[in-house]
């Protein structure tokens, strides 16, 4: 039977490149992730890390100028996974809109970042993930089953 898909998952680290070192490593001593997803605001942030990192996916946030891919569906394993940085949703006034656009891509998951604040919670069988700002030192895990499941932990 196939391990489970272990993803790193960041937001909002605005330039913080030295957080975000130390977040990497204390990520990768719970085991290397398979994958890393930035959720915004710091799009340029994990290169000076690239040649070490495993596949990184990322979404630009409304502080990276010049870049307007703010959401994208990625599958991961066997589960469809709805990433957006979240002021596009309005995730500070609620979260209905996100899990309404993650119900019409049937996304396992949302991950988002712009509120600063960690947030998960399953809501409706979607869970909404929110690693919190990693200029602040906060990041999660995802866990993906090899059937689809999802579950996350954050730090």
């Amino acid at each position: 039977m196939q391990s489970p898909m272990r993803v790193l998952v960041l937001s909002d680290s605005h330039g913080y490149t030295g957080r975000l070192g130390n977040i990497l490593m204390a990520a990768e001593a719970g085991g290397r992730p398979d994958a890393v997803i930035h959720l915004g605001d710091g799009y340029h942030d994990l290169a000076a890390f690239a040649a070490d990192l495993p596949p990184v996916y990322q979404v630009a946030g409304n502080c990276d100028l010049g870049h307007t891919d703010y959401q994208d569906v990625l599958s991961l394993g066997a589960a469809r996974v709805f990433v957006t940085h979240g002021h596009l949703f309005h995730v500070k006034l609620g979260l209905d809109a996100l899990l309404a656009r993650a119900a019409q891509e049937k996304a396992f998951a949302a991950l988002f970042g712009h509120t600063h604040r960690p947030f998960c919670e399953t809501r409706s069988g979607i869970l909404l993930l929110n690693p919190g700002a990693a200029m602040d030192g906060h990041y999660a895990v995802l866990t993906v089953s090899c059937l689809g499941a999802v579950d996350a932990q954050l730090f």
